[in-house]
Parts: C-alpha cells; structure tokens; sequence
C-alpha cells in the first residue's frame, strides 16, 4: 500500500463526513460487510486470506488482506484487486482497483441499481467549495466522485480519468471511528509523554 492510498482514504472518510446529510443507501440496501465477511469479523476466522505488502508508515494495526481466489467483479464490472484491512484483527474496510471507462460506468451502474443513485460529482464538489474552501487534495483529481453514507457502512467511488483508474472504498463506520479515536488517544498520549 502507498502512502497515496492511506491519504486518499483519510480523505475520502473526511468528504463523507462533510456530507453525510446528502446521500445514503436506499432502504433496506446497505451492506454489513463485504461479500459473505460481516464488518467486525476476526481474521483468524477466515482461513483464505494472505497479507498484501505493507506500506512500512501505515497504521501497525491496520494490516491489509487479499482473498484466495476471489472473484474480481462486481456484476459485469472487471476489477483490478480487492483489500481487505483489518484492525487490531476485526475487519474494517475494502479498497477496490479498477481500470478503464467503461468498467467505471458499469461499476457505477452497478452501484446505483443496488444502493441507490447519489449526488453526481459536480454538484458535490459544488457543495464542498460552499463549505469554505476546504482543500480536496487527493479527491480534487477525480473527475467523477460518488458516496453513500448509511448507519454501518460508507462507501465511495472515485474515478480518475486522465488515467483511467479508480477506487471503491467500502468501510465500517463504528470500527473506522473506534481506531480514530484510538489514533486522537495514542497521539494524545505521546504528547503528554513528551512534555
């Protein structure tokens, strides 16, 4: 994992949070978990995972998984890969690779029919600079930008154009905002230490 992934998704939980009011998933479509894993599951439960290489300034308790044998596509969409992260051992979040144009529109297509249809890019974006000039620094490249917010889980979808890539980012609310405030604890802990 590059550090670019770690700021996207640091990025991506804060714009939900900024519009948390806008978008949700249509009754009752809001996934626990992905695909047969519940969010909270033990990854000593599950018998087919392998860990991903690691990005060495990442989060120690946050490792990063692939599935053996998963299927890379979600309805007729091709993915590239599909990680799992799993903190302090329960399962928190998926990161989602896909490549091209026409697997994006499928994706979203995809998304749309079982989540419901969600703001479109623009007018997000649009939304965000009303807030008062929040910098989207990693978000700011992606040309077409989805999020669905819902009381388990937050999902968005980002597409990068100019190079053909993109990223669905599915996670846990509860165990996202559990490690950060794990994270607010421990770095309040190491100030106090250094005082």
């Amino acid at each position: 994992m590059k550090k670019a992934k770690i700021l996207a998704i640091v990025f991506i939980i804060f714009l939900i949070g900024c519009f948390a009011s806008t978008r949700s998933f249509k009754s009752p479509s809001e996934p626990d978990g992905f695909r047969d894993i519940k969010w909270g599951t033990e990854i000593t439960t599950l018998k087919d995972m392998e860990k991903a290489e690691q990005d060495k300034s990442s989060d120690s308790d946050l490792v990063w998984y692939a599935r053996k044998g998963d299927t890379l596509a979600i309805g007729e969409a091709e993915l590239k890969n599909i990680f799992y992260s799993f903190w302090m051992g329960k399962f928190e979040s998926v990161w989602i690779d896909f490549e091209g144009d026409e697997n994006f529109e499928t994706l979203k297509k995809e998304l749309f029919e079982r989540f419901g249809k969600v703001l479109e890019s623009e007018e997000l974006m649009k939304k965000m600079d009303k807030r008062g000039g929040e910098e989207p620094s990693t978000i700011g490249h992606a040309e077409q930008f989805y999020a669905w917010l819902g009381k388990k889980t937050e999902m968005t979808l980002s597409y990068f154009k100019g190079r053909h890539k993109g990223i669905l980012y599915i996670n846990s609310r509860m165990i996202s905002e559990e490690r950060r405030a794990y994270g607010k604890q421990k770095e309040e802990e190491k100030r106090l230490k250094e005082r």
